[in-house]
This record gives C-alpha cells, structure tokens and sequence, in this order.
C-alpha cells in the first residue's frame, strides 16, 4: 500500500470513527481487496477467507468508534482480521474438519499419508504462530514471502529491513515458545 492511500485510509477511518456514515463506502473499497488477500495468505480454503474478510469488515464497522486516529488505520484492521482467522480456524478444529480438498490434491501428486500429516501440521502450527504476532509484523513478513521488493509501504528500504529483522525475531521467538528449538 502507498503511502498516500494509507494516508487515506487514516483520514476515512477518522471520520468513521468520529460518526461520518459517508465513509463507509470509501472504507470499504480501500479495506475490502486488502483484507480478502490477507485472510486468503492465512487461511487454506478461499471460502473461509472470504468469511473471515467478511466477518472482519463487519467487525471494523461495527468497532469503528473504538478506532484510535493517532494509530494506524492498516495494521488495526489487519489485527481484526487475523483476529477473525484465528477464530475461524479454531470454529474449524473444534468440528474437527478437515482439509479433504487439500489431502486429495497431495495424494495424487504420489504424497504419503505421513507426508500430508505433516505438511498439515506444519501449515496448523505456522498460522497459529503467525495469529499471535502483530499485524505489522505479519505484514511485513508476508511482503518478504510475496517478493515484493522495491515496495515497502511507503518506508526508506533501511526501515523496513529493521522492521522486517524484528518481524523474523519474534517469529523465531513465538515458534520456539510454542514448538520447541527448530
């Protein structure tokens, strides 16, 4: 995101935030692609992702008078949507569902059983780690994942390499309190 559509979306935020019904639609616009592709990175079907932005969306609108202007608008709505594929995938664990789609996909590709049981482990434990960190932090670890070089959300690439460092360190941090040394 630019700086100056971040821009925006603070300035959209704060008058939705102060009761301005007019913005609704401009907030919508400016946090609906963003949101969809976030929840699409951290959740495997995109039908649940679409929920989850959904959900998340609805959850800004309604929380919107509890949104702080002097922080940024991005990264408190990314939270509410890590938020909503957190739970979504707990609502998910707790059916005990599984990803049917997924394991066939791997099983005709000549995958073992307990390849795909550890493939899914792992895709579990690392959206699990990754809902604990902050929303900046995921955001910047997910524009490293992506190669989105030379885009950087409008900072000076030394900023963002200071931030993307700390992002990693407390994913090491967060996946050795939950997991153990790798």
């Amino acid at each position: 995101m630019q700086e100056r559509e971040r821009q925006q979306l603070q300035e959209l935020m704060t008058r939705l935030s102060q009761g301005d019904r007019s913005a609704f639609p401009p907030v919508f616009e400016a946090l609906w692609p963003r949101l969809q592709r976030f929840t699409e990175r951290m959740l495997p079907h995109r039908a649940d992702a679409e929920d989850a932005a959904q959900a998340a969306l609805l959850r800004i609108f309604n929380r919107a008078h509890e949104f702080d202007p002097s922080r940024p608008a991005l990264p408190w709505a990314l939270g509410i949507a890590a938020w909503e594929c957190r739970t979504l995938r707990k609502k998910t664990q707790r059916r005990r569902e599984t990803d049917d789609e997924a394991t066939l996909d791997l099983a005709s590709e000549g995958h073992s059983p307990e390849e795909l049981t550890i493939r899914n482990n792992l895709t579990e434990a690392a959206a699990r780690v990754l809902g604990e960190l902050r929303p900046a932090d995921v955001e910047a670890l997910l524009t490293m994942a992506h190669g989105e070089r030379g885009e950087h959300g409008g900072l000076p690439a030394a900023t963002f390499r200071k931030r993307l460092e700390r992002a990693l360190q407390r994913l090491r941090t967060a996946w050795r309190t939950n997991h153990g040394a790798p």
